[in-house]
């Protein structure tokens, strides 16, 4: 048994030790990059009022109910029903792990604290295992998969685009195109398929990307399945090749439709609500799409080229969200190499590889780019999807896998050397590569760390308490139960910014209470929307008269939403009716009227 042990180890401590070395490189850098020492697991990373404050939402209902499709306190005098709004079951995969974090902590900061920083390590993990998968040399797969798991897409995205930071599932679509173009035994239809084990594999991983990325990376996975098996059908000129890529779309699309059901049923029962969430137009398509030279630019200049970057981003056009394409110093070279990879013999099995990233690279340069085949998709069949910008990742995860699989070649040509006699000059050799391509590695991630990922921790810290002390003196002045106001009306989802009010500011009563009712949080073009958008637009003193009759126990009032002037008139009116004083939080953002 011992000799066994022995064995194993002497065998697999390379995979062990390369694999702890990941961890350890992401948190290490995390930690520094982050600023990770000033932070607080129980005060929200991000607190800004923006798409944060659905994400901490989210957590705060698994940490009272099953699920997030539904709450009964918003939208008071009603409940809320989330069936209208697609993207809430589109990322199933991320609110199982929140869901998890939300039961074991029984706290909503913590849980998406928690859900939030796991993300970087799920991404290297499994990016980890399939960079082995395909026999990458374990130290090799481990600086590579510690780049991606930091890149600075994922970074800049952070909390606020969590669905979309969440991309650990973007090597399982490489690796399913990978599979396809080299193996013939995967997903082929015949009467073995329900044999062969592999199978089973890659249909849970159409599962998996199904589940992840709101409707974007199963797109974008099929499209790269799409190419790959064109791919295949034109080298073999077998049909049967060419529709294993169909038969893993036919079951990403299966899992997609499977995920939103309950939406379309829901849908069916109670009508349509296009008025939820506005996607017309095709030419949001060119705003949100790609741009080839973002690929190449960086998000943080480090005092060197900060001049270039603003030149760039004040004069050119359609500079959105796209910013967030940057590759990183690994992803460039990497991108280079697959665009010289096009014209190249395919001659060896790292060339065939490197053929089959370079495919799928310039395809989906050419579906994201504004003015490509996105943009065509959009004015042709449907504009629901926008940013195609947001294809980038998986541009960055092929660049960094064709860099990885050129190094791993590298390593196999020094340790095959018959010219270097001597096993001293090869590990020489060896560890100097590795430490060569772990500084690049290292340099790498800090390069391209986006300063915004750095959360502002002392100024959440003051207005979460702020407005944690204010809701919970809001609640212990009242019944248990009681129904809330809020003003000033304020459509949900995406309306935008009113003034200092961020777009779900409104979230944080729901958010810090335990009992209370907030009228916040209908979907816009349902009954319940129109309801509160009528009582918000009523005179303060019908309003107050009409919100007493429904039982409600007061008027919350967001102050950044209003002029000074404006703010004036309000309170001193409320004060007039009520002859009382407001309750004011201790930023002085919040006010609180009791009837």
């Amino acid at each position: 048994m011992k000799q066994k042990f022995v064995s194993y180890f002497k065998e697999k401590w390379q995979d062990y030790a390369s694999f702890i070395l990941m961890i350890i490189i992401i948190f290490g850098m995390m930690y520094h990059l982050m600023e990770l020492s000033n932070c607080e697991l129980n005060i929200p990373l991000f607190y800004m009022g923006g798409d944060d404050m659905g994400v901490i939402v989210n957590a705060k209902q698994f940490t009272e109910q099953f699920w997030n499709l539904t709450c009964d306190r918003l939208g008071a005098p009603y409940t809320v029903q989330y069936y209208d709004f697609t993207s809430s079951m589109m990322h199933n995969s991320g609110l199982f792990i929140m869901k998890i974090f939300a039961v074991i902590t029984k706290d909503a900061a913590v849980a998406m604290n928690l859900t939030y920083l796991s993300i970087f390590f799920i991404a290297g993990i499994i990016s980890y295992f399939v960079m082995r998968n395909i026999k990458i040399n374990c130290w090799v797969a481990s600086l590579s998969s510690a780049v991606f798991a930091l890149s600075p897409y994922m970074l800049f995205r952070n909390i606020g685009h969590i669905v979309l930071t969440e991309c650990y599932f973007v090597p399982l679509s490489i690796l399913l195109c990978i599979w396809i173009y080299e193996r013939d035994d995967v997903l082929t239809l015949d009467k073995d398929f329900f044999k062969r084990k592999i199978n089973y594999v890659a249909l849970f991983f159409t599962f998996l990307i199904a589940n992840n990325g709101i409707a974007y990376y199963p797109f974008f996975t099929c499209f790269i399945l799409m190419v790959t098996a064109v791919s295949k059908l034109a080298k073999t000129g077998k049909i049967k090749q060419g529709l294993r890529g169909v038969v893993a779309v036919i079951m990403v699309c299966f899992f997609v439709v499977l995920s939103i059901l309950p939406g379309k049923i829901y849908n069916i029962m109670n009508g349509s609500n296009a008025a939820a969430v506005d996607r017309s137009g095709f030419e949001q398509t060119e705003l949100y799409g790609l741009k080839i030279a973002q690929l190449f630019m960086p998000l943080n200049g480090h005092g060197w080229y900060d001049k270039y970057i603003d030149i760039y981003n004040d004069n050119a056009f359609l500079v959105t969200e796209n910013s967030s394409a940057y590759l990183g110093i690994l992803g460039m070279i990497g991108f280079i190499v697959l665009m010289f990879c096009l014209f190249t013999k395919r001659d060896s099995l790292l060339k065939k590889r490197l053929a089959c990233l370079s495919e799928l690279n310039i395809s989906m340069v050419l579906l994201g780019t504004i003015g490509g085949i996105g943009s065509m998709f959009a004015f042709f069949v449907s504009p629901m999807l926008r940013a195609y910008n947001r294809i980038s990742i998986f541009i960055e995860y092929v660049s960094i896998l064709a860099v990885a699989l050129l190094v791993n070649e590298l390593i196999r040509v020094i340790k095959d050397n018959k010219k270097v006699v001597s096993a001293w000059a090869k590990r020489i050799s060896l560890v100097l590569t590795g430490c060569i391509f772990g500084l690049m590695c290292l340099f790498s991630i800090w390069e391209g760390y986006p300063q915004l990922a750095t959360p502002a921790y002392d100024t959440n810290k003051m207005n979460y308490i702020s407005d944690k002390n204010f809701v919970e003196n809001i609640e212990n002045s009242g019944e248990a139960g009681s129904m809330i106001y809020q003003l000033p009306y304020h459509e949900y989802p995406e309306y935008g910014p009113v003034n200092d009010m961020w777009d779900y500011h409104l979230y944080i009563g729901y958010l810090h209470s335990k009992t209370l009712k907030w009228s916040y949080g209908s979907i816009k073009g349902r009954d319940e929307d129109k309801w509160n958008k009528n009582v918000g637009s009523m005179p303060i003193d019908k309003m107050v008269s009409y919100l007493k009759e429904q039982g409600f126990a007061g008027i919350y009032i967001d102050r950044r939403a209003y002029e000074e002037e404006e703010l004036t008139t309000l309170e001193g009116s409320l004060k007039q009716i009520l002859n009382e004083e407001p309750m004011i939080s201790d930023n002085e953002n919040l006010s609180f009227f009791k009837f």
